[in-house]
């Protein structure tokens, strides 16, 4: 009875005793949470992959593991599991006879409950088979048990025990070997699994012990009343078909590869790896697996040259990066992300540069403007002329015509009038963040720039002149589900209501009726930008819906040239974009929704000298147009010396002198619209005047000035013309700075 009774109190006072043993505390055992691979989720918090830790595991629940696989553990490793109390005395008398016979430590009769406490107690150093470690393991494994049900002993053994083959836990080994859930394991498989633990590493490399090892769990099994005879037979007689999940980045590696990257610069490696992390992306598998899919079918019938493709999608909504492909072909061989790095831009930069004329009020899209002859001295007294993508000049066009059709001549006039370093300012706010030089070649797109760059900048076109930061990870939390980091998209008003929705007026036709028609998609609007590099190195097509700005870019990783006037972004990349649109959408309820509509202007008869509102003492007054409610509101003071109204003269012109008459009067809209077009017409064409009449020979007056000037060099005048001496230098050998597309109905 006093043996018990000492029993008894051992027993009790168990933790006093370990910790005065100096045995490590399990105090925290209860909120212990096995280390899991970083698990990453896409946009509807669906699992869609992993980022392998220092242990690959994915850690679930009991309830959705394999009753099949519970039995099958038992049965090989503690088929007494539910009757001990964390030891197993008639299996440590078996194994020391075992040893005894064999002469050395052969069995060790341990329970899953030391094996637990071996794998989260005893450092590695430790695990050698010694008596001093087993002790320590049984008085663990008692005060264990008297903290924790069965149940979860059970949960944390089969998450945290190595299955072999990379892989810890029963799901990853489920997802190892078979390629399903650790809940879907037949008994065969679940028989192979638990066959395994015995020498993880020794029978994953060898299926035939695997397959022996299975046919004793199975025997188990049947001995315990696990299974019947029936089932047992079955089991045997079926052979294992093994089939891995895809690992680290094989499911989408340049998806994962940039989410990897972002991490990265958020945590420690080391923190990354030991943390478990679940990281909420905004993947779309759908769109990744079709973007993968039309890419890698596209590129077998792209012409030569063009090697690869990138791609990029973005929901104009959210700003959430739906699909992310950096290459074709195998991502092993050549891991270079070209979706998150840059490569000349071409035409598709010219919509910055009328963005910012539309923003200062300079043109609107039925200003017209010369495609005429341009030439300009750079920083190094070089003269700088560049050309059309057909080598012809179209005359007077509309800046509607210049921007579908993709004319070089008057993208540079409009840079040049409004200042490159305003469109660089504008391009920026829109969303390019890579370093961008002040030259006036910009206009053309000599920079570059990311196709995620490029994707994040049109989506504030489709949303009206609204930035939001891309968004690829929505949130992580750790593995107790508290939220380390989120991010929900903040919109900024970056450029205005009215000169947005004019520019992206202009890219719909653009897709209409120019150089992107082969985008074009029937069934919702689209805009976008075609963009051919110096020599076809680099060819874009960078479009929106509504819902979705894609950006598509193609060339090779040698910047090779490509010596063809076929090869340009509206002849192949254009069409890519919209096979890609139409899959995308093809199993998605999304309305087609409008882009912003164009605002109606309001056209006023201001005062030319102040800008104010006229009145009937204003001399050669101007009709302009204003954003409705940016229009002044004050009206022009009376000139001095102005004469008094006779009553008659009163009597007839009275309402000019409390209002404008033009904020009440029913205008003609084309009337009015052509007489202010003819208006930015001259004010845009004087400061390029000069140009103009150099380049046509046409007759200057004969003042004292120009005389002094026709004694001058041509470079000289052309450099006190131009304080500012931009800095463009064209490549050596080639036409024009960059080569754009001509238009989608020419050869």
């Amino acid at each position: 009875m006093s043996f018990v009774v000492i029993l008894l109190g051992s027993y009790i006072f168990l933790p006093l005793v370990n910790r005065s043993l100096g045995f490590p505390s399990i105090d925290n055992i209860t909120e212990y949470e096995p280390i899991s691979s970083i698990e990453l989720y896409d946009y509807r918090d669906s699992f869609v992959g992993f980022l392998q830790g220092h242990e690959d595991r994915q850690v679930v629940p009991l309830s959705e593991i394999s009753t099949l696989l519970k039995r099958a553990v038992l049965a090989i490793e503690d088929k007494n599991f539910y009757e001990h109390i964390g030891v197993d005395p008639p299996a440590i008398v078996r194994a020391f006879f075992v040893n005894l016979q064999a002469g050395r430590v052969v069995e060790g009769g341990s329970t899953l409950t030391q094996q637990l406490i071996k794998n989260l107690l005893i450092p590695e150093k430790e695990r050698g088979r010694t008596l001093g470690r087993k002790f320590k393991e049984l008085l663990l494994a008692l005060e264990m048990e008297r903290k924790l049900n069965k149940d979860k002993i059970l949960e944390l053994y089969l998450n945290q025990v190595f299955w072999g083959n990379r892989a810890y836990g029963a799901q990853r080994a489920a997802q190892r070997y078979f390629n399903k859930k650790a809940s879907e394991l037949t008994l065969e498989e679940a028989a192979y699994l638990a066959g395994l633990l015995k020498a993880p590493s020794a029978f994953s490399m060898n299926r035939r012990a695997g397959e022996e090892r299975k046919k004793l769990v199975l025997q188990k099994m049947l001995e315990f009343g696990y299974i019947t005879q029936k089932q047992y037979k079955t089991a045997i007689s079926k052979k294992l078909i093994f089939s891995s999940s895809p690992g680290q980045f094989e499911l989408y590696p340049y998806y994962f590869s940039y989410v990897l990257e972002e991490l990265k610069n958020r945590f420690d490696i080391e923190q990354l790896r030991e943390k478990g992390y679940k990281v909420f992306t905004s993947l779309d598998p759908d769109a990744q697996d079709k973007a993968e899919k039309v890419l890698n079918e596209e590129i077998k019938n792209a012409p030569g040259g063009i090697t690869q493709y990138a791609l990029v999608a973005i929901d104009v909504k959210t700003s959430q990066i739906r699909a992310l492909v950096g290459g074709v072909g195998d991502f092993w061989k050549n891991q270079w992300n070209r979706a998150t790095n840059p490569h000349t831009i071409g035409s598709a930069f010219k919509p910055f540069t009328y963005l910012t004329a539309f923003e200062q009020g300079i043109i609107d899209p039925e200003t017209t403007i010369k495609d005429s002859k341009f030439e300009i001295i750079d920083g190094t007294g070089m003269m700088w002329a560049p050309k059309n993508f057909d080598g012809k000049f179209w005359g007077t066009i509309t800046v509607r015509d210049a921007l579908t059709f993709s004319r070089n001549l008057p993208a540079v006039k409009v840079a040049y009038k409004v200042g490159i370093e305003k469109v660089i300012e504008t391009a920026k706010a829109c969303g390019i963040e890579t370093e961008l030089e002040p030259h006036l070649s910009l206009a053309l797109g000599s920079a570059a720039i990311t196709p995620l760059e490029a994707a994040s900048s049109y989506a504030t076109f489709a949303r009206g002149g609204i930035y939001m930061k891309p968004i690829l990870i929505r949130r992580i939390e750790d593995p107790k589900k508290r939220i380390i980091e989120k991010n929900i998209p903040v919109p900024q008003r970056v450029t205005s209501a009215y000169a947005t929705g004019t520019l992206v007026s202009v890219l719909e036709d653009v897709v209409k009726r120019g150089t992107g028609a082969l985008a074009r998609l029937n069934d919702r609007p689209t805009a976008g930008k075609t963009g051919t590099s110096d020599k076809s190195r680099d060819v874009w097509f960078i479009g929106f819906t509504p819902d979705l700005s894609l950006a598509i870019w193609g060339g090779n990783d040698h910047n090779q040239a490509i010596n063809s006037k076929w090869v340009t972004g509206g002849a192949i990349v254009a069409r890519v974009w919209k096979r890609f649109c139409e899959a995308y959408y093809e199993d998605k309820d999304i309305p087609a929704g409008t882009f912003p509509d164009e605002i109606n202007m309001k056209i006023v008869l201001v005062d030319p000298l102040t800008g104010l509102l006229a009145t009937s003492y204003t001399s050669n007054p101007v009709k302009k147009l204003f954003v409705p409610g940016t229009e002044p509101k004050e009206y022009a003071p009376i000139p001095p010396g102005a004469a008094k109204f006779s009553p008659l003269v009163r009597f007839l012109y009275g309402p000019f002198l409390n209002k404008n008459r033009f904020l009440e009067k029913e205008f003609d809209p084309e009337d009015d619209k052509k007489e202010i077009a003819d208006q930015n017409k001259t004010e845009i064409n004087n400061d390029l005047e000069e140009h103009d009449k150099e380049d046509n020979g046409e007759e200057k007056n004969d003042t004292q000035e120009t005389e002094q000037k026709r004694h001058e060099s041509k470079a000289e005048r052309r450099r006190k013309h131009d304080p500012r001496l931009l800095r463009m230098i064209p490549e050596e050998g080639s036409q024009n700075e960059n080569a754009d597309e001509e238009s989608s109905n020419g050869p």
